[in-house]
């Protein structure tokens, strides 16, 4: 049997369910207005996810696609009401997707970040 890991939580990589039933693994963040109000949320480099077809051995395939292919932008700014749910993505999927955004030129110590209980970060020290 082999051995859970623990959740890595030291990034800002999310998985945000839309209300359109879209699972959407992206850098999420919050868009504040000059009050320092929430007026909405930002998904940085977003990709679809959807599962593939099981295979035999039991493991589910996850397939990743970029969510707006019509663009070169990889910023997009959501309403709140728009968004279900947000949760941390499992590590197999967190590390796939920190190699896509390396694709992009933003290294892994940028996106990791140092926790002050020493939990599990992943760099030596913290992302300037």
């Amino acid at each position: 049997m082999e051995e859970t890991k623990e959740l890595k939580t030291n990034h800002n990589a999310r998985v945000a369910i839309l209300s359109t039933g879209e699972r959407i693994l992206c850098l999420f963040g919050e868009v504040r207005a000059d009050d320092d109000k929430v007026i909405g949320y930002k998904l940085l480099y977003p990709y679809a996810l959807t599962l593939g077809t099981p295979q035999d051995d039991g493991n589910i395939p996850i397939n990743y696609a970029r969510w707006c292919p019509y663009s070169p932008v990889q910023e997009y700014r959501v309403n709140g009401e728009h968004i279900v749910s947000v949760t941390f993505p499992d590590n197999k999927i967190l590390d796939n997707y920190v190699t896509e955004l390396e694709s992009f030129g933003i290294p892994k110590d940028q996106l990791f970040y140092e926790v002050d209980n020493g939990d599990n970060s992943e760099p030596d020290q913290a992302a300037e």
